[in-house]
Order: C-alpha cells, then structure tokens, then sequence
C-alpha cells in the first residue's frame, strides 16, 4: 500500500509540474505573438484572408484574389518590418503606424496597400478547411464580447497560447505511455514541447493544428496496439482523429499514410481470431476517417481541379514538373547537398523561417546546435530502437512507428526537392533547390521530440542516473530560450506590436 501511495503522490506532481509546462509555454506564445505585428512573412495575410471567408461561412471555391474585408485589415494594419528596412523610409526609421495617425495622413497609404494586395491570388485556398473553421469561430467570438481592429487579429494569434498548452499535455500523455519507466521521456518531452522556439507559433497559421491532431492519432494507435480487442470508441476517436489530421494541411499526408500502415500491419500480423475481433473497430475507423477525407477531396477535384488542389498552386508559384530522369541529378544526392538540406530544414523545424528587415530571425550557433544535436540525438535514438534499450517488443514496435513517423516527413520534403524546376520562385529557386520550411512537417514534433529525449537518454545510459537526462534536455531549453530571446529581441520594440497599443490611438481612423 505504502508503495502504490508513493506512485500516486508522484504521478500527481509529475501531472503538476506538466500543467506548469503548459502554462508556459501558453504563456511564452501569448508574449511573443504579442510582438509581431502584422502581417508577417509566413503567408500570414493570406491565412488571415481565409480566415474571414470561413467565419462568414464561406468556403472558397477558386483561386480568387483577396476580400475587401481583409484587404482593409491588411491595409491598415501591416507593418513594413518584416520586409523593408528602415532606410528606405524618410529619417532611416520606419514610419508611425497607420492606426496611430489621422485619417488625412494615413488614407492614401492605406489605399495604396490595399491597392498592391487587391491582386494577390490566395494561392493557400484549396487548403483542408479545420483550422480555419477553427479560427473563423474563435474570431467570431472575439468580435462578439467586444474586439475590434487590430485587437481582433490578436485574438486570433492569441488561439495558438491555449494550442501550445494542449500539445504539451498531449506530448506528456503519448510520452508516458510509450515509455511510462524513464522519467527523462516523460518530463523531458513536454519540456521540449513547451520551449521549442517555433514561430509559427506566433502568427496565424493551419500549421498550428497539426502537431495537436496527429498527437491525438499516436494516443489512439498505442491504444490500439495496447489493447488485446480494440473497443468501437476507440476505433471512431482514431478515424476522427486521423481525418482532421488530413483536413488541417495537406503536407500531413505521410503522417495519415503512416497511420494506416502501422494499423495494418499491427491487424495483420494478428491471428485470425484477433482480426475478426478488431473487425468492427476497423470499419468504424475506416468510416469516420474515409467520409470526411472523402468528401474534402470530392470538393477539392470539383472546384480546384484535382483531388488535392496543388496542380493550380504550384502553377501559381511558377513550378514546374521535371521529368522523372532528372529526379536523381539534384545537389541532394551529394554529401554536401543533403548537409544542407538537413542543417537548413531541422534549424527551420526547431525556430522557425519568420523574417525582421528582411533577414531570417536566426542564429549561426544556435542553428549549428539545433542541428548537429538533433543529428546526434536522432541517431542515438536510432540505435537505442534497434537494439531494443530499455524497451519491451511493444515499446519497441511504438518507437519503429514514431521513427517512420518524421521520416517519411523528411522523405516528403525531399521528393518536392526534387521533382520540380523552381523557375523564377523566390524560395525554393533553381540556384537553391531544397525544400525547408520546417513548419509544414509541425505535425512530428510530438514525436521528434520523443526520438531527442530517448536519444539524449540511451547516449547517458552509462551514467546509471535517470535525472540527467532531464537535466540535459532542461539546458537544451535554456539554450534555445536564450537564443530566442536575442535573435527577437529587436521585434519587441516595434510600434506596431500590440504592447504599443496606446489607449485612445486603436481604431482612431474608424471613429473619424
């Protein structure tokens, strides 16, 4: 008794310092999508664009240019910060922001961006529709208790601060009951979660969605694989969970292939007694998944062309199919090539590709440390899998599951490396062929981070000390808080951030 009184009381302060690990990082988020202004690089505007047409019930049906009532958002609230430098603007400093000054003197620039916006194509329409009818909603309901302008667009932002608290608990949960023993997994997986420093987190964007939904499929797939007869409930919440994977961003679509192999052959390698038990469950999941997935993909091919919509997209971005001969002559093959697709991709994945006068918010050393680390680590990881440390032959079986996880979303991005001719596109470009937004793969961090943690843990196994790897995945935190923090801490002094929000100044051109 006294024994299972201990676990429990540490379960409860292990539950307790989690919760602190969310709040956090909701925290972390809330203050550094406070200091961007609008609307960043990250295609921000064009999110921000679906996002009022989803609210007003409007699914897009084509590749159209901007709405007038986004385009008078993005008008008047833009910030030339994240493009522009400030010599290019009178006295070398950038100018007072639009809804600070009168209407005389901000109108015709007003006017004048929304002029060189009007005939933006929205080129993210054919997009699955969740987090914007996610966001739609929560805007919805921001406007209903009394925001307006530019406080509005940071009720949006300010979603991502209650999504990053959801993901670390997920990330605990998954941890723990892939390898419940090793306090470094289970500790150090939210921690990672909670502090690493991907600013995608900051701005809006349906990349936010997919590391919550595809945590949620890894909680139902080691329920299945834990469970001798998988019960209907279980069967329903995995096609749930897995359709709103793929309705969330199309780039999540190695992780739902992933998914449906790792069931598969976990039923097929069964006896025929286990496959007839887990039968109704199957087709339960097979519905709830397939309807959905289905009837996007019907919508897709009827108003964008084709059953995933990029055929215009990459039409738009001036891509172009190379053939299939000419796959194998990219610098990716090489060993140089494939060090930089890798180093630029994982620093991508860990901080993030948003720009500050137009320059990437980046660290040399920081991003050398992301990078060789998760390198290290990863491989360590590998081999800890292989040779079975620590783990049981179901653990073991989770683990070959998470690997193939964020390999074949590495794999993802070098088949797009490698199959198009960039053209005239700015990035990816025919100098620098490589594929690295480390935000669209934000659907494996869950379970990258639980490859860091093993792997930190199998590299001190010789220690004999479960602390310590805690302790260093904590300074890993350190380090990638500190570099944060520097590298943004120029973005925090912006007059158009919302900690410059003067009393009186917001909306001053909608009152005139």
């Amino acid at each position: 008794m006294k024994k299972l009184a201990s676990m429990i009381a540490i379960f409860r302060s292990e539950r307790i310092l989690v919760l602190l690990f969310c709040l956090a990082a909701a925290f972390r988020v809330f203050i550094f999508a406070a200091a961007f202004p609008f609307f960043s690089n990250g295609d921000e505007e064009l999110h921000f664009d679906l996002i009022v047409q989803y609210s007003a019930g409007r699914l897009p049906r084509t590749f159209d240019v901007l709405k007038s009532e986004s385009l008078s958002f993005i008008g008047l609230y833009g910030s030339p910060e994240f493009l522009q430098t400030p010599d290019q603007f009178p006295g070398a400093r950038f100018p007072q922001p639009l809804w600070k000054q009168t209407t005389a003197e901000a109108a015709p620039i007003v006017e004048a961006t929304k002029s060189v916006f009007r005939t933006e194509i929205n080129w993210e329409s054919s997009q699955p529709p969740l987090y914007y009818i996610l966001a739609g909603l929560w805007w919805g309901f921001g406007q209903f208790i009394g925001l307006k302008g530019i406080e509005s667009l940071y009720w949006i932002r300010f979603l991502n601060s209650l999504l990053i608290a959801i993901l670390v608990w997920i990330g605990y949960a998954v941890a723990r009951m892939v390898e419940p023993e090793q306090l470094g997994l289970r500790l150090g997986v939210p921690l990672l979660l909670a502090f690493m420093p991907q600013d995608v987190f900051y701005v809006m964007s349906n990349d936010v969605l997919s590391p919550i939904c595809f945590g949620v499929v890894l909680l139902c797939i080691i329920r299945w694989f834990q469970a001798r007869s998988p019960s209907l409930l279980v069967g329903g919440l995995t096609g749930v969970a897995i359709s709103a994977t793929y309705l969330t961003k199309l780039s999540n679509l190695p992780l739902v292939a992933v998914a449906f192999a790792a069931l598969t052959i976990r039923l097929l390698s069964g006896t025929a007694r286990q496959l007839v038990v887990a039968l109704r469950p199957l087709i339960l999941m097979i519905v709830c998944a397939g309807i959905p997935i289905a009837s996007w993909i019907i919508w897709s091919k009827s108003h964008f062309g084709d059953i995933s919509g990029s055929t215009t997209t990459i039409a738009l971005l001036g891509w172009v199919r190379k053939p299939f001969t000419a796959w194998w002559h990219h610098p990716i093959f090489s060993g140089q090539g494939l060090w930089t697709f890798w180093s630029e991709l994982i620093a991508r994945f860990w901080r993030g590709e948003l720009m500050w006068q137009n320059h990437e918010l980046s660290s040399y050393p920081a991003d050398e440390f992301y990078t060789i680390s998760s390198l290290l680590c990863l491989g360590a990881a590998m081999i800890g899998i292989y040779r079975k440390w620590g783990l049981s032959e179901l653990r073991q079986q989770l683990f070959v599951l998470i690997t193939f996880s964020f390999i074949a979303a590495l794999l993802f991005f070098v088949l797009l490396s490698i199959q198009f001719d960039f053209g005239n596109c700015i990035y990816p470009s025919r100098a620098h062929p490589y594929f690295t937004s480390g935000r669209l793969i934000s659907g494996t961090l869950i379970p990258f981070s639980l490859l860091y943690a093993y792997g930190v843990a199998y590299l001190l196994r010789g220690l004999r000390n479960v602390v310590l790897p805690l302790i260093v995945i904590a300074i890993v935190v350190m380090v990638a808080t500190v570099s944060e923090i520097i590298v943004n801490r120029e973005v925090f002094t912006s007059e158009h951030n919302w900690f410059h929000l003067a009393q009186g100044d917001v909306n001053r051109i909608e009152k005139r």
